[in-house]
């Protein structure tokens, strides 16, 4: 805590003897909720702040962080004792669920650390840390859900701000807002980071959108995937890439077939989709041995999964990004009927930049050229979301005839300026950059089109749906 004396003007802030007072607080209610005792609501004689921020740390005898909580607001003021109660209450039910024994909180260290008016520094990229005193602030880096601060009594503001980036897992500088608070803690250095981390997951990657996306029957499944590879015979070619749609297969999967039963499959394909759920990190390569649908199971490469993560920045082996994600699932009854003996690897984009998905694109391509195997890489994507059948189809033909020029950079930027939701944009980019360092990307081939009001009737509001030969 900064000394007394040079405690800033304004309204009053906490006293060493209100951190203390608070830290018991705080530690006599996790033992309450272990217990199942009566907790303290209040803690009598503290200031009772409201404040931008509170975190509570457990850590053993040997600095091994256990458990953590901590809410953050910086537009608007939480009350300090009734968030610090519910953080001390959820740290206490999880020790529980653990199995922990009570008598065993006394030989932990639990960090406290509050934080008031914060103030933005600029970028990760871009940051401006004048004013910052270490032993009254801390740095704080927020990108999207992803956020760390670190308070650090000894170190230059510029230190923090790395700590800060490396902590919060920071994929674009550009993006990530950086800010200083005032930070009252009764530790010399208090870090703590909201950023998730890669879960190995099961060895099979179970079904998690049969049943809404397709139907769950075997049966039912098997007369819908029959009925959409029923068009005119068509004699297959090869093609290194394709994009296909990721709606429900009564939506899309007709056009989705249409495109694969043209294809030659090889032995190894590559789903790239983008990221649609919120849980996991934010570029993820499924860790799974294989994929579950109603009826059948397809072989998943997890050596391959391993040498993209080696060889492509950002990208980490986690089940949680995948656990309920449809973007590759969704093909994979298609797949599995037109290649049962492929080996799929699946691989969801969160977010990113042009710069990003070159850099991604350098590690896939020499990945792909050290492997030495044919390698279909499919690009998982609709088109526009939830416009009017006539401006869908005006935007989606804005973004077609972007990616027929086989630039990829001319996608990226006709997309981004015209506020077109193409979700897979970025695995397109991606795909269309790697095919370049690949030997070229020379071709470009529309197989069909549609919306969902081609299916549904509704006009209003729809959504596009495209397929593409690339090569």
């Amino acid at each position: 805590l900064p000394p007394e004396t040079d405690a800033p003007s304004g309204p009053p802030r906490l006293t060493s003897a209100d951190l203390t007072a608070l830290t018991d607080f705080c530690r006599g209610n996790i033992w309450a909720a272990m217990t199942g005792a009566t907790p303290s609501y209040y803690a009598l004689g503290v200031t009772d702040d409201n404040v931008n921020g509170v975190a509570v740390a457990l850590e053993d005898a040997t600095g091994q962080r256990l458990l953590q909580s901590s809410q953050l607001s910086l537009r608007q003021l939480m009350p300090l004792q009734a968030t610090l109660y519910a953080q001390a209450e959820e740290i206490g039910k999880a020790l529980a669920s653990r199995g922990m024994n009570a008598s065993r909180l006394g030989e932990l260290r639990l960090g406290l650390a509050v934080l008031y008016e914060p103030a933005m520094h600029g970028t990760v990229a871009a940051p401006d840390l004048r004013g910052i005193d270490a032993r009254r602030h801390s740095l704080l880096v927020v990108e999207g859900a992803k956020s760390a601060f670190v308070y650090n009594q000894q170190a230059a503001a510029e230190e923090s701000l790395a700590e800060a980036r490396r902590l919060a897992h920071v994929g674009m500088p550009e993006s990530a807002a950086v800010y200083s608070a005032l930070t009252l803690t009764n530790a010399a250095r208090f870090t703590l980071a909201n950023a998730p981390l890669p879960q190995p997951g099961a060895r099979v990657r179970p079904a998690a959108v049969a049943g809404s996306f397709y139907p769950a029957e075997v049966a039912e499944l098997n007369g819908l995937v029959d009925d959409l590879l029923g068009g005119p015979p068509v004699v297959p070619e090869v093609w290194p890439a394709v994009m296909i749609p990721h709606a429900g297969l009564k939506f899309s999967g007709r056009l989705a077939a249409d495109v694969l039963r043209r294809v030659v499959i090889p032995e190894r394909v590559i789903v790239i989709g983008p990221k649609h759920t919120r849980l996991g990190v934010d570029r993820a390569v499924a860790p799974h041995e294989a994929w579950s649908i109603p009826g059948t199971v397809l072989q998943a490469d997890p050596e391959l999964a391993r040498d993209l993560v080696e060889a492509i920045p950002g990208l980490q082996l986690d089940a949680a990004a995948h656990q309920q994600e449809h973007s590759i699932e969704v093909e994979l009854p298609l797949i599995a009927r037109l290649a049962p003996h492929a080996r799929v690897t699946g691989i969801v984009i969160g977010s990113g930049n042009l710069a990003r998905c070159r850099d991604f694109a350098d590690g896939l391509a020499a990945c792909l050229k050290a492997g030495g195997q044919s390698t279909l890489l499919v690009i998982s994507s609709d088109m526009n979301h939830f416009a009017s059948d006539a401006e869908n189809r005006r935007l989606d033909e804005m973004a077609l005839a972007a990616m027929e020029t086989l630039d990829p950079a001319t996608l990226y930027e006709v997309v981004t300026r015209n506020h077109i939701s193409m979700c897979g944009m970025l695995p397109a980019v991606i795909v269309m950059e790697t095919l370049e360092r690949l030997g070229g990307l020379k071709r470009l081939c529309r197989v069909s089109y549609a919306t969902s009001g081609d299916v549904t009737g509704d006009r209003g509001r729809v959504v596009g749906y495209a397929g593409v030969l690339l090569g």
